[in-house]
């Protein structure tokens, strides 16, 4: 059977499928890719434990490939580079992993071999994460998502809207990247250009609101004051994050938690993490940058759907509310679920 960890592709089973992929020839290895996650959405057999775990493995060789996806570096991973692999394996590869991790009876004998280890819960952990990232929309620019959201507060919750700051000055914006020592990414300079933040508190977007430049530097300085003992910015094992780091900026906060964009050098600048009061940051849940995340939320607003688990209603008063999906009330009061932006197709008439 093979030894087993949590990790997607620690393996003797996914050793082997790799050593196959390494000695396919390199055009043929997307064939072999895609064939691994069909055979697990046409098996029922429980004991076709090989059928799971290349799945996971295949699966895992397309999200490296995608934004916020990690390189299959393990040494169960493959010797050789993966070429580049064809666009459609990524909704393959979401539909193989659902399937995997499927609560229907007739797909729960599928993932026996996981839930009979000691760190079941653990590897659901890692399965939903690489699932995450292969169902990541593709980023619009983050003037278009702040259109999108504008359109739509305008149209269903005019008074969110009026919260909206304008642009931020661009000046302002200067001199905070000055003082912090830090250059902003394109992604805030744009979202920034939109909107400086907001007037008052308000829950216009899932988690943090948005900060201003302002907001921004004052976090910013107030963290950096508070982790200056820290003694090891890199975080005391080398892997683990810190509490803060100068390189991360808060572009959105509330109670003290923020959500940050690691500004560090390496392959994760630009991304989106969060950073508690009282804990360290993560970035395992977070978003490969900006425009991803403000691509999501307008999808959310536009189409229906949840950010996060965080889905859009609207409250007895007219106002934009994101929480947890399927609640029914707002402190007694009722939610209503946002409703879409109507688009030709919902209001064309019958031909």
């Amino acid at each position: 059977m093979g030894t087993w960890d949590i990790g997607p592709v620690n393996d003797d089973t996914t050793a082997d499928f790799h050593a196959c992929l390494d000695a396919t020839a390199e055009a043929d290895r997307p064939g072999l890719v895609r064939d691994a996650l069909v055979r697990v959405l046409g098996s029922d057999d429980p004991s076709g434990r090989h059928v799971v775990v290349e799945a996971v493995a295949a699966a895992a060789l397309v999200a490296a490939q995608y934004p916020g996806g990690r390189p299959v570096t393990s040494p169960y991973g493959p010797d050789l580079p993966v070429p580049a692999l064809p666009v459609g394996l990524r909704e393959l590869a979401v539909l193989a992993l659902d399937r995997v991790d499927a609560k229907a009876s007739e797909a729960s004998l599928l993932r026996e071999p996981w839930a009979t280890t000691d760190r079941y819960l653990q590897w659901r952990r890692r399965l939903y994460l690489l699932r995450r990232v292969l169902a990541f929309p593709t980023p619009q620019p983050v003037t278009r998502s702040w259109a999108r959201i504008d359109g739509w507060m305008q149209r269903h919750a005019p008074a969110s809207y009026a919260l909206l700051a304008p642009p931020a000055d661009p000046a302002e914006v200067e001199a905070a990247q000055e003082a912090m020592g830090v250059r902003f990414p394109a992604d805030l300079l744009h979202s920034l250009a939109c909107h400086d933040g907001l007037t008052e508190w308000a829950n216009v977007v899932p988690d943090q609101p948005p900060m201003s430049v302002a907001g921004i530097l004052d976090h910013w300085q107030m963290c950096v004051e508070i982790a200056a003992e820290e003694s090891d910015p890199s975080g005391p094992h080398g892997h683990e994050e810190p509490w803060w780091h100068p390189q991360w900026i808060p572009w959105a906060q509330s109670d003290g938690d923020s959500q940050i964009i690691d500004m560090r050098e390496g392959p994760g600048q630009g991304r989106l993490g969060s950073t508690a009061h009282d804990d360290r940051a993560h970035f395992d849940d977070g978003w490969p940058s900006l425009a991803v995340y403000l691509t999501a939320v307008a999808d959310a607003l536009d189409n229906g759907g949840n950010v996060d688990g965080d889905t859009p209603y609207l409250t007895t008063g007219g106002e934009l509310w994101w929480t947890s999906t399927g609640r029914t009330e707002l402190n007694g009061s009722p939610l209503t679920v946002a409703p879409r932006t109507e688009t030709e197709t919902d209001t064309a008439p019958p031909q």
